[in-house]
């Protein structure tokens, strides 16, 4: 892995996405090198261009965070929304631990998502954070063909390990459940420990099927030779199976198509989902 070190004006931005207020990204790039990701699509340069392999260290970042907490209005911030905040470069600059240390103390809510066991580390501050903070896991199957679409992320049998850790440290969690893409992660013997999982720690699980874009569709076609692109016939028929699973289960499931929107069209936060 190549890391640059770099300098930037701004650390909060404006989230995209409906369930947060804020994105706050440490790292630009990421090591794992998920060949479905979206990030690839939305950033410029190295990063993007060499994708898995260089990352850029915002090695500022709490100096203008700290500015800024003094004059934003406290909203939700999602940690982070184009790269994993817990990836292995966090583990030298910390960047992801005094962030949120930094946001909580300033009346933010935090909502973490990672792949990495690293966010075990910065369970005390999680804690201190009360009921600010919420750490989310992606995982799209439990099986090892995992490693076909996340070539250096850490394994599901870690993630899994993680979660329950966090849940038995009283830490709110939560579990994405995807991309779900056709072909690779959409049978029962993907989902299922999932939801088993969700269940066991209390989590909530969030469903999301693969959205075709450029970068990932030819990556995906290109190494896996298979056709990404879902059809809603096979994304309805997979939907119902891990919704009927989740029910077994007494798992609370949401799709993440329907749930944002109606929390945009009502403005709800992911706090009411959250409980």
């Amino acid at each position: 892995m190549i890391v640059r070190e770099v300098r930037v004006k701004s650390a909060l931005s404006r989230s995209g996405l409906p369930e947060y207020d804020y994105a706050l990204n440490p790292y630009l790039g990421c090591w794992h090198g998920c060949i479905y990701c979206y990030a690839v699509d939305f950033i410029r340069g190295e990063p993007a261009e060499r994708w898995g392999e260089v990352v850029y260290v915002k090695v500022n970042l709490i100096e203008v965070l700290s500015k800024e907490v003094k004059r934003l209005r406290p909203g939700i911030v999602g940690v982070s929304t184009i790269t994993d905040p817990y990836q292995p470069v966090e583990s030298r600059y910390r960047l992801t631990r005094e962030a949120v240390k930094l946001l909580c103390a300033s009346g933010f809510h935090v909502s973490v998502q990672t792949k990495s066991a690293l966010v075990i580390r910065d369970i005390d501050v999680l804690r201190q954070c009360s009921d600010r903070a919420d750490v989310g896991l992606t995982i799209t199957t439990m099986r090892d063909t995992y490693r076909l679409i996340e070539p250096n992320a850490p394994s599901p049998v870690v993630r899994a390990a993680t979660v329950r850790k966090l849940a038995g440290a009283g830490v709110k969690t939560w579990i994405f459940l995807g991309p779900i893409i056709p072909g690779i992660n959409d049978t029962r013997l993907d989902y299922e420990p999932i939801v088993k999982l969700a269940s066991e720690t209390k989590s909530q699980l969030i469903i999301d099927r693969f959205r075709p874009r450029g970068v990932a569709v030819r990556l995906i076609r290109g190494r896996l030779g298979v056709d990404p692109t879902p059809s809603m016939k096979w994304w309805g028929e997979v939907r119902r199976s891990i919704e009927e699973l989740c029910s077994e289960y007494g798992v609370e499931c949401m799709a993440e198509e329907d749930e944002w929107r109606d929390r945009r069209a009502r403005g709800r936060s992911i706090l009411d989902y959250l409980g």
